[in-house]
């Protein structure tokens, strides 16, 4: 160890320090060691990050897996939820996924008969609140999966910003 310290402090005049380096700290040692301690505070961080994850205790990383997990099911129960919209008059159904990728457009074909100005507002209309249905449906779901964990305040808090 006193070695590593005597050979990282000499990394400025490299080919000196591998001729003064003890016979234990090979030069391959200190070619890969000594390009940390020129870093800086590198060292410094890494102690700071290693301190931190003693902090962490199994129960902890078992329920950051968890809710992991449990996002990636979210996110597939998502892809394959259909979110259906109706226009007003109901001749126009739009169809999202849960994640909010339009699936389908259905025009009634007595929706044929109005003129295109009323038609493109009412497909737009209706495409507009497929997708707002499937955003509340979404971030509903993601609340639960927040307030389960027991952190409902923090998306929240996130949300109003």
């Amino acid at each position: 160890m006193h070695a590593f310290v005597f050979v990282a402090a000499l990394h400025a005049y490299a080919p000196a320090a591998y001729a003064l380096a003890p016979a234990a700290v090979s030069r391959s040692a200190f070619a890969v060691r000594a390009p940390v301690a020129m870093l800086g505070n590198l060292g410094d961080s890494m102690k700071k990050a290693q301190d931190m994850m003693k902090n962490i205790s199994p129960e902890k990383i078992k329920k950051a897996q968890e809710m992991s997990q449990k996002m990636q099911d979210m996110q597939k129960e998502l892809a394959a939820t259909e979110i259906e919209c109706k226009s007003a008059d109901g001749k126009i159904t739009v169809v999202y996924t849960g994640q909010s990728v339009p699936l389908s457009v259905e025009i009634d074909p007595a929706a044929m008969a109005m003129a295109a100005p009323e038609l493109s507002e009412a497909v737009t209309n209706a495409l507009k609140q497929a997708f707002i249905n499937s955003r509340k449906h979404a971030d509903g779901r993601m609340m639960a999966l927040y307030e389960e964990a027991g952190l409902g305040d923090l998306l929240r808090m996130q949300q109003q910003q």
